[in-house]
């Protein structure tokens, strides 16, 4: 990959660009931004660059440095990790002996450092060290998502690079040309993603997300349509789907959310699930704004319940029985 790969952030690439070929590459940088934004494959196509035998503002791609790269497997362009939950000091004092051993094959070491936040003061202060008295050739790369969890002390010798969500035209754009066979569907991930290009090409990827979601909108339409006796055997399917019960919820919150915004502020534009504005129009009609809201809450709360491992078949079955109960118990009144 290259930077005119990249799906938007212009300004930042092309500020890295110019960096290069002005011969103004700073020692550390930290790229900021939501899970999934890029920072990652930014990060990565910068070391590409820094590293291309060329000496271009794009990594030529044909070089022995680009080809290693992109196999991710150049002895001067270095991943580091730590564990999943955090990286400790000692993974930092290993980077600054490598750091001080000259390149290997290209005229700069580059060290990517992804989730930063992850990095215990200790290995924060390791870092700091290493950001005062940097080998010229040696660049550090860290994301993570939000800048303000690292010392300050790392934040005044690094150069800060925010990432900026995505217009929605363009994951728009991108998905429309990525996944012909998602036409209808394609709103609704748009709106999903949040401005995120990761998180669309995610979803859009997941078969087993899609077919989650049209199961729910079909366990939602039984609210208004079903007993509550009915209502009950949908605990099968939670049961079935235990280990995505987070997204469940949220595609559940999601549609009542949706509820709200057509019945009270009369704004299908902010509808994210827009390929369904016809069921949600029909839903509307026939479910109050505050059975609406009293149904969020209670899913809110079963959230909370079940991240305390709460009975999980139990919570389930509160969840529905208090939603049918809500759906029903105001039918009698103006849905206002």
């Amino acid at each position: 990959m290259n930077f005119s790969d990249i799906i938007g952030q212009t300004k930042v690439v092309e500020s890295l660009k110019n960096s290069i070929v002005n011969n103004m590459v700073s020692h550390a940088y930290i790229f900021e931004g939501p899970e999934g934004i890029g920072k990652q494959t930014m990060a990565s196509i910068f070391a590409a660059a820094l590293t291309c035998e060329k000496g271009q503002a794009e990594p030529c791609g044909t070089c022995r440095n680009c080809i290693k790269n992109e196999s991710n497997n150049h002895p001067d362009v270095k991943v580091i990790e730590g564990s999943a939950s955090s990286i400790g000091v000692d993974v930092i004092r290993e980077l600054q002996k490598d750091m001080y051993i000259k390149p290997y094959e290209a005229g700069r070491k580059i060290y990517i450092i992804p989730r930063a936040d992850r990095m215990t003061v200790q290995a924060q202060n390791g870092l700091l060290k290493i950001l005062e008295e940097p080998p010229e050739y040696g660049v550090i790369i860290l994301t993570t998502i939000n800048s303000s969890l690292l010392l300050n002390t790392i934040l005044s010798r690094t150069i800060l690079v925010r990432f900026k969500t995505h217009p929605y035209k363009e994951i728009e754009d991108f998905l429309r040309k990525e996944y012909l066979e998602l036409t209808d569907e394609i709103p609704f991930l748009v709106m999903l993603s949040g401005g995120i290009i990761g998180r669309a090409k995610d979803i859009a990827a997941s078969q087993e997300f899609r077919d989650m979601r049209r199961d729910i909108i079909e366990i939602i339409t039984k609210l208004l349509n079903h007993s509550e006796l009915d209502i009950l055997e949908a605990v099968n399917y939670f049961n079935d789907h235990k280990n995505m019960i987070e997204s469940i919820l949220d595609l559940l919150l999601l549609w009542f959310r949706d509820i709200l915004f057509i019945k009270e502020l009369h704004n299908e534009n902010m509808v994210i699930n827009i390929d369904m504005l016809g069921r949600l129009k029909e839903f509307s009609r026939r479910v109050s704004s505050r059975a609406a809201c009293k149904i969020i809450d209670i899913i809110i709360d079963i959230k909370k319940k079940i991240s305390m491992n709460a009975n999980y078949t139990l919570a389930i079955e509160t969840m529905l029985i208090q939603s049918w109960e809500e759906v029903h118990g105001n039918s009698s009144r103006s849905a206002v």
